[in-house]
């Protein structure tokens, strides 16, 4: 496959942050790459390892982090493709139910447009 195009990248991230709306794990999942490797101090801090790989283990680990959140009102403030890289990185403000949070995700694809490698940074409580 072709590295998308800009606009696609930037549909793509208006499409994701609609399944994190809907805390639809299984969607969100759905685009990553069988061995992927999803990066977290939230996964650290739950798992005591900051690095959760395959697409299963990131299903199970987001289903027991987010298992009680309903209606984060995921808002995408952001978003930026790098296409020579295949990464696109994300910024978002959600209202969770420990408080409001500000985050930047960073999604690197593969050739087959499946996601390979992310990596999330929180920043301060609002």
């Amino acid at each position: 496959m072709e590295t998308m195009t800009e606009e696609e990248a930037l549909a793509f991230a208006d499409t994701w942050a609609a399944h994190w709306n809907r805390v639809d794990v299984d969607a969100v999942v759905a685009h990553f790459a069988e061995e992927s490797e999803m990066r977290s101090p939230l996964a650290a801090r739950l798992t005591g390892n900051p690095s959760v790989v395959g697409r299963e283990a990131i299903r199970r680990y987001w289903t027991t982090a987010y298992g009680e959140v309903t209606s984060p009102q995921l808002e995408l403030e952001s978003a930026s493709w790098d296409a020579r890289l295949r990464r696109l990185t994300v910024w978002w403000r959600a209202e969770l139910p420990s408080g409001v949070t500000r985050a930047s995700e960073l999604m690197d694809f593969g050739p087959d447009g499946l996601i390979t490698r992310s990596e999330a940074y929180y920043g301060a409580r609002a």
